[in-house]
């Protein structure tokens, strides 16, 4: 992190302290309001610059900035940091935080609550209930509940695997509100596969999947920029940090080669 501002720096090194991902998104919830807009909207494009310069940790502090500013209760703090990015002349990361939505509109398909084999649906609460059980068949069933409060206590369930959350990802079609959850789920987010089937999936809100393009690798970035279902900002999106990698390997593979000519 060489070069790095002081108040950038102060904070990886925090959230680095934190270990726990839900800890260090609730800190930082806290410290984008304390700062302010102006001040997080600085904060943002400082960690940008250092991830898109291949720095891991920027990027996995980025990552977890941006479920910070994900959350219901960011939702001013957020419209004001996109605000701020917009004056400066960085539209791009102010789409990532506030873009229009460019997922599908899901069909009525999509809405249909899951038969839980019972002879009558479930209400509302009972599905609560049943998401937070431990019984791996009836989880399968809550997976494709369309309700995005059942989807967020069934993201918190000990029982629920990584690949149960992947196949949810994948689901086509999905109602954009249940990706949104896992999206501010830092259990799951963190995961790069998950990462994956979220942003692959053209039901994923723009934004949301403008936010992940950092944070997917190259063979990812590649099925994204050449798939002609998803919005056309994201394939460029993805396009554009393929060739931005492919200028910071190129370079440093010159730099070893002048290293080794010493």
């Amino acid at each position: 992190m060489t070069g790095s501002p002081p108040q950038l720096k102060r904070l990886v090194h925090l959230v680095d302290a934190l270990r726990d991902h839900a800890m260090a998104v609730a800190f930082l919830r806290s410290e984008g309001a304390r700062l302010g807009g102006a001040a997080t909207a600085a904060l943002i494009a400082d960690a940008d610059e250092a991830a898109e310069g291949g720095d891991p940790r920027c990027r996995a502090f980025l990552l977890l900035l941006s479920l910070a500013l994900a959350e219901p209760a960011a939702d001013a703090l957020r419209r004001d940091v996109a605000s701020h990015l917009q004056a400066e002349g960085r539209a791009a990361l102010a789409q990532r935080l506030v873009g229009a939505d460019g997922a599908r509109s899901a069909p009525e398909s999509a809405e249909r609550v899951p038969d839980f084999g019972r002879t009558r649906p479930l209400t509302l609460g009972e599905r609560k209930s049943v998401a937070r059980g431990r019984d791996r068949q009836v989880l399968a069933r809550v997976l494709r509940d369309p309700h995005p409060d059942v989807i967020r206590i069934l993201l918190g369930n000990p029982h629920l695997v990584e690949m149960d959350v992947v196949r949810l990802c994948a689901t086509r079609p999905i109602v954009p509100g249940v990706l949104r959850e896992v999206f501010r789920t830092p259990r799951w987010i963190t995961r790069s596969e998950v990462r994956h089937a979220m942003v692959k999936n053209p039901f994923a809100p723009l934004d949301l999947a403008l936010s992940l393009v950092p944070h997917l690798g190259g063979t990812a970035l590649r099925e994204v920029a050449a798939s002609p279902e998803l919005h056309a900002d994201l394939r460029s999106a993805c396009a554009l940090a393929l060739a931005a990698r492919a200028v910071d390997a190129s370079s440093d593979e010159a730099s070893a080669v002048d290293a080794s000519a010493v």
